[in-house]
């Protein structure tokens, strides 16, 4: 067993990229059984390099205690990646067992102020990475796709948002091809600082039904959906100019409508195609 351990160890250490991707096709508790025999400064060198969804996934299968080590171990960029994947309450925890300079630091920054792009973005999105083939995204969005929607983001290990692929082009494709191969890399986004006025007026709402939300870096932090902008709408109705935001909602709603129209009469067709090739 201690032979095992360390052969697992030299692996992880010599290659925690392949590593990190093997333990992305494990399921979450596999994987934790798995890690939690290492220490949390180990587990980090191979987390680093999943997706922030995948390591936290990993992360609540694992003790709180660990969890917090393996935080306390991250560059501050991918912990606070992790950290908005997980439940506010959870979260809190895992920080509050840190107690160190790296949660205060990791405190500070989760605290966006309210109502900026930052603050209200949904932080659980589906997402990928380009290094994989399109055969397994399509397994991950099986297994893990509760959150997916038509517009699937694609980030780097690094939590860097670099493209933007649709959930057809990831059915039809050839399995052979990797999914950093089909995205899109001209992609419109929102400042994670932006506030109220500024997302509500963002011209690109009446082409998209959803916009991802960036920091400075390019770190992502999440999507905003048309249904927040709605919410965004009561919160500052009477408080900020809105100009036509009310006729382009109705019309984005239309739009919305008939992509996922669309969207379901394509993915239905494409499996019945898959299914009788």
């Amino acid at each position: 067993m201690e032979l095992e351990h360390h052969l697992t160890l030299g692996y992880f250490q010599a290659h925690p990229v392949e590593a990190a991707r093997h333990l992305e096709s494990l399921g979450p508790q596999e994987a934790g059984l798995l890690l939690e025999a290492f220490s949390g400064e180990e587990i980090a060198n191979v987390l680093e390099h999943c997706l922030p969804v995948s390591t936290a996934k990993i992360l609540e299968a694992i003790p709180k205690d660990l969890s917090a080590e393996v935080l306390s171990a991250m560059n501050a960029t991918s912990a606070i990646s992790v950290l908005r994947q997980f439940e506010e309450a959870s979260r809190y925890d895992i920080l509050d067992k840190m107690g160190n300079s790296m949660g205060a630091t990791l405190r500070r920054a989760l605290r966006y102020s309210t109502n900026t792009a930052g603050s209200l973005a949904d932080p659980q999105v589906f997402t990928l990475p380009p290094d994989i083939p399109v055969e397994e995204a399509i397994s991950r969005i099986r297994t893990y796709g509760q959150k997916a929607m038509y517009y699937i983001y694609v980030i780097d290990r690094d939590g860097k948002l670099e493209g933007v692929v649709t959930l057809r082009q990831l059915l039809v494709n050839s399995s052979a091809h990797l999914v950093g191969t089909l995205m899109e890399n001209q992609i419109t986004t929102l400042s994670a600082e932006a506030n109220l006025e500024e997302i509500l007026n963002h011209p690109e709402w009446s082409r998209f039904h959803t916009l991802p939300v960036v920091d400075r870096w390019g770190t992502f932090f999440g999507a905003l959906r048309y249904r927040m902008l709605r919410r965004i709408e009561k919160d500052v109705e009477g408080k900020a100019p809105l100009g036509s935001v009310s006729d382009s909602l109705m019309q984005l709603w239309e739009a919305y409508s008939i992509t996922g129209i669309r969207l379901m009469t394509d993915v239905a067709q494409t499996l019945h195609d898959r299914k009788n090739a």
